[in-house]
């Protein structure tokens, strides 16, 4: 009976550290990527003003460069604290319009970024 409880206790404690651990994990990796996501949401962002205020959606995908942006004063810099980097956003049209941000710095890569 003894040695079931120590077990037990033993088994517990593991399972405590292993989520501890992975929780910890968890946070590290979202603080370490969080700058590359909000560069996301700032390159939607300017897509869409740029969309509203200068391109007729009436194709069904328009691809914007991040240097597009750039060059007609919508996005301000490709830097990402000390990494630089380039995107692009898909602008979808089908009755609604879908912003899809990809960027590619050193560190970073949005899943699915195409050269």
């Amino acid at each position: 009976m003894k040695k079931t409880k120590v077990l037990f206790v033993i088994w517990g404690v593991l399972v405590l550290i292993i989520i501890g651990l992975l929780t910890i994990m968890g946070f590290i990796l979202r603080n370490r990527y969080e700058k590359y996501e909000e560069f996301e949401v700032k390159l939607v962002s300017s897509a869409k003003e740029y969309a509203h205020n200068e391109l007729l959606l009436e194709e069904k995908k328009v691809r914007v460069t991040t240097e597009e942006l750039i060059e007609k004063g919508y996005l301000d810099s490709l830097e990402v604290g000390e990494d630089v980097c380039q995107g692009y956003v898909i602008i979808t049209n089908d009755g609604t319009y879908e912003y899809d941000p990809y960027i590619k710095c050193n560190d970073y890569k949005t899943r699915g970024f195409e050269e």
